[in-house]
Order: C-alpha cells, then sequence, then structure tokens
C-alpha cells in the first residue's frame, strides 16, 4: 500500500523534483533509484543504458535533425509551449543527435537568440518530465555561457546524479568550470559526481577524471572499476589514468592495495563487451610485473584468478611471451601446498 501511495506522489513531479527528493542523506540516489520509462510497455533499460550501449558499441551514423531544427527556431521566437509540445510530441534520441544539431546550432549562430535558447532550456531543466527533452536542453547548455549563472550550475549537479543525465551534466561542467575556475576545481566537481554515481554515470565519469593527485589516482585505483553495469568498461582507461605499470614498480605494496590491483586486471582480462588489456602498448610488461608481485602477495581468491586468466590470455595470444605460463602455473601450483 505504502509503495503505491509513494508512485502516486512521484508520477505529478518532474524529473529534476524527483531526483531531488530522492538524494539521501549521503549526497546520492538509492541503489533501487530509477527513472520512469520512457516507453511503460516497452523493455526495461536501465538508467543511462540506451545511451551506453549507442556510445560503446554502435557505429555512429549522422541522424535526421530537421525536426529539431525547427524546435529550436520556435525556441528562438520565444514560443516557448509550442516548443515544448513538440518536443514531448518527438520520438528521438538525444545521444545520436548531439553533436550534430551543436554542431549546426554554432554554424547558424547569427539566426539564433540564443537568450531564448538559454531561458527555455534553464526553465525546462526544473520542469519538465520529459527524458530526452532534459537531454535536449543539457546539450543546448554546454554552447550557451552559463558560468557564471552558478544557480543553473547547482542543478546541472543535481541532475548529474541520475546515470540518466551524468554524461551531458559533465559536458557542461568540464566547460563551466574550466572557464570559471583552474582544472584542479573543476576536476574536483568531477570528482565528487563520480564518487556519488555507480552505473553508467560512473563509467562517463571516469573518462572525464583527471588523475592530478594521490587521492584521486587511489579512489581511481580502489573503485574507478566499480559500477553496476560492467567492470571493463572504465578498467582501460583506469589502468592508463593512474599508470598501473608505475605502482606495480613499488617497493612495498599492501595485501589491500594488490587485491584492488588484481580486480583491475581482472577488468582488463575481461573484453567479451570492450578491448581492454590488448589495447595497453605495455601489456606484456603489465603482466611480468604484477605476477612478479602475485608470487608473494596473492592471498585470495581472486587474485589466484587473475594468475589463472593471465595464463588464459597468454596460450590464447601468440604475440605474447610463453615464459609466462609456466610462471603462472608456479604461483598456482604454490597456492594448493
Amino acid at each position: 500500500k505504502k509503495r503505491r501511495l509513494k508512485k502516486l506522489e512521484t508520477k505529478d513531479l518532474s524529473i529534476f523534483e524527483l531526483i531531488k527528493t530522492s538524494i539521501q542523506t549521503n549526497g546520492e540516489l538509492p541503489k533501487d533509484f530509477k527513472l520512469p520509462p520512457k516507453d511503460p510497455n516497452g523493455i526495461p533499460w536501465a538508467d543511462g543504458a540506451m545511451d551506453g550501449v549507442f556510445i560503446y558499441h554502435t557505429v555512429r551514423k549522422e541522424e535526421d535533425i530537421e525536426a529539431l531544427k525547427s524546435i529550436v527556431f520556435q525556441i528562438s521566437e520565444g514560443k516557448f509551449e509550442e516548443a515544448q509540445t513538440n518536443l514531448d510530441k518527438l520520438d528521438f534520441l538525444m545521444v545520436s543527435r548531439r553533436s550534430s544539431l551543436l554542431n549546426w546550432i554554432v554554424q547558424e549562430e547569427e539566426k539564433i537568440n540564443l537568450n531564448n535558447l538559454y531561458e527555455f532550456a534553464t526553465l525546462q531543466l526544473t520542469t519538465s518530465k520529459n527524458i530526452e527533452l532534459i537531454k535536449f536542453c543539457l546539450s543546448i547548455l554546454t554552447i550557451v555561457n552559463i558560468e557564471t549563472d552558478k544557480d543553473t550550475i547547482e542543478k546541472v549537479k543535481l541532475l548529474a546524479l541520475s546515470d540518466e543525465f551524468t554524461l551531458y551534466c559533465l559536458d557542461i561542467l568540464v566547460y563551466c568550470l574550466d572557464i570559471l575556475v583552474q582544472l584542479e576545481d573543476s576536476n574536483e566537481e568531477i570528482f565528487e559526481i563520480a564518487k556519488k554515481v555507480k552505473g553508467w554515470g560512473r563509467i562517463h565519469s571516469i573518462e572525464y577524471l583527471q588523475a592530478t593527485n594521490n587521492k584521486i589516482k587511489e579512489w581511481i585505483l580502489e573503485e574507478g572499476c566499480h559500477n553496476n553495469v560492467l567492470p571493463a568498461y572504465t578498467a582501460y582507461t583506469c589502468a592508463e589514468k593512474i599508470n598501473l605499470i608505475e605502482i606495480l614498480n613499488q617497493d612495498r605494496i599492501s595485501n589491500k592495495k594488490f587485491n584492488d590491483i588484481s580486480y583491475l586486471i581482472n577488468a582488463l582480462l575481461d573484453e567479451s563487451a570492450i578491448t581492454g588489456i590488448s589495447a595497453l602498448e605495455e601489456r606484456e610488461l603489465l603482466i611480468e610485473r604484477y605476477l612478479e608481485k602475485a608470487k608473494t602477495l596473492s592471498s585470495t581468491e581472486e587474485d589466484y584468478e587473475v594468475v589463472r586468466l593471465i595464463k588464459e590470455y597468454v596460450e590464447e595470444n601468440e604475440e605474447i611471451d610463453k615464459k609466462f605460463i609456466k610462471i603462472c602455473d608456479e604461483i598456482l601450483n604454490s597456492k594448493k601446498k
């Protein structure tokens, strides 16, 4: 009964209000938080999943933006209600039209009233119940100067907590905050978002986050691959950003740190959805350094599983030195004793 009452309440909220009222005391959305489905009768997608699949697994092609161009001109002329109605009626995905539309707006800037575009976008951010309409507005806000509008930046940061919108919000924050302050502060904002999102939002955040200090480096090693989609999506980026080989070159590595490294290498070795270890220039050196440490630091089932997976990987890749197979066997046999 309680659940049904809650549903009735949330149905009347804008998406912004739904996110805002769902934020917990730790600044994150609940684990089971989900935006209302775009199509109640369609396939249920996790928040951000449709865009994530498009970005990582689709050959990019130019989508038709004629309908969106007409709507931009309506907004430019101040016909906000008409534009909102048309956007609500339009069946479209913003992710596949974003760059084309923004490039077109920049080219046509002389003919477009950017103030009206800005006003429409900031208003719809908090009032709309349409996911794609909000993405349309967030996309527009990446090219109109909002860096002095602290109120809108705060709204963008709040929307970023939903995996569905993180990517679009990061684009705005990178642009605004880089203009407003030094890169360090911009990066701190992205770091705060990265810590609070757990799904596709974290995957996108890792792409934007720079390992500018030890605190962020350590967090990327410990948490960068932990998402509720698939660790492999961020494994390569994490390994590159923290310079994993450099970490393995350290004389003293705690068991905890070694477990974190194992988790990351396990994710690198999972190439079922995306290329990981095979894309690393120094993959052989990485394998060598990891196995060197594994001889004395392997302590958990997960560590030994990584050694087994490395052995499998070496066997399957002709160009990698086969000496590693023997080293893997020695480590695996030492476990049994």
